[in-house]
């Protein structure tokens, strides 16, 4: 069996029941002010998964100090309408870099629900119940899709296929 069909395989019987967390690498991560979000953080209710309601419930903390990805953050503009995944659109009404870390500054508009030509970003709320973990990401073990006898072993063998970084993962209140 090749290695896609059976990473396809797997996704098949994990996806359909894997709850969602969120959590943001912590070497890469910006800062998003929503300077009309909420005063003091709140929790808020919803699935841990999209398309399965089966799988439960989550609180998630909304406020107004976020963690979003650098990499989301650095083709940002000032002036663009972006989605805050399961929150909402936000227009960006500042950007700046801080010792090597970029900040942003945006509105929420909850009502506005037009969701077609945006960014889309995940995001977690920076809160006291937020915890760090080293999360592990495991690559192809070997770089070719099917070894055959003409191949030698060692000469497709992925030698960086474990990498683990600390991540800022979402808590709960």
């Amino acid at each position: 069996m090749e290695w896609d069909k059976l990473w396809a395989y797997n996704k098949s019987i994990i996806d359909p029941v894997c709850p969602r967390y969120s959590a943001i690498v912590k070497e890469t991560v910006a800062k998003l002010t929503i300077t009309n979000g909420p005063k003091a953080n709140e929790k808020r209710t919803q699935d841990l998964h999209p398309k399965n309601k089966d799988v439960g419930t989550k609180d998630v903390i909304f406020g107004q100090n976020l963690y979003i990805e650098a990499g989301d953050a650095k083709d940002i503009e000032i002036g663009e309408k972006i989605t805050l995944m399961k929150w909402g659109n936000a227009k960006v009404t500042g950007k700046s870099e801080k010792g090597g870390v970029i900040e942003l500054t945006a509105e929420v508009d909850e009502a506005d629900t037009d969701f077609k030509k945006t960014k889309k970003l995940h995001w977690m709320s920076v809160d006291k119940s937020n915890f760090e973990a080293t999360l592990v990401e495991l690559d192809h073990l070997i770089t070719v899709k099917k070894v055959d006898d003409t191949i030698k072993v060692q000469d497709c063998v992925n030698e960086n296929s474990y990498i683990a970084y600390t991540s800022h993962v979402e808590g709960c209140m």
